[in-house]
């Protein structure tokens, strides 16, 4: 398990290469590139304002992802969609090129504490959806 601030817990895919690309977790393997970067809350948010803060970083990262909606090279696979999972809220997509050799899938996650988002690009292969989906079902609040 990787703690990701004081927000996130993990487990990233297993025998991937791993490496930073400045505060966001990069995990590698041939043609595959899952990115990891989280927001938290700023240690000093009042408790009135921690919903708010939240909703505001999870919009910012919502945007994000919908930007790839408007590369015309991209056609969407699974909408963008909210689960509901491991007390957390998340959302989902999945863009594939025109061509059909690579997925795009994207996801914010929203917890208590932050904001995560991961993207997974890799070849469009029956096996890497549910790469992305079995890592984001390793994406956990830290045991208090």
């Amino acid at each position: 398990m990787k703690n990701l601030s004081e927000a996130f817990t993990f487990s990233p895919p297993h025998g991937w290469e791993e490496s930073r690309r400045g505060a966001a977790w990069v995990f590698r393997r041939p043609e595959c590139e899952l990115v990891v970067s989280v927001w938290p809350l700023k240690e000093n948010t009042p408790l009135n304002k921690q919903k708010a803060a939240i909703e505001a970083l999870q919009q910012t990262a919502l945007k994000a992802i919908k930007k790839d909606l408007k590369n015309t090279n991209l056609r969407v696979s699974v909408p963008l969609s909210r689960v509901d999972e491991n007390q957390m809220e998340f959302w989902i997509q999945s863009l594939c090129t025109r061509d059909h050799t690579t997925l795009l899938c994207s996801a914010v996650v929203r917890g208590t504490l932050g904001v995560l988002l991961a993207t997974l690009e890799a070849p469009n292969q029956p096996v890497s959806f549910p790469t992305f989906v079995e890592f984001l079902r390793s994406v956990q609040r830290p045991p208090v």
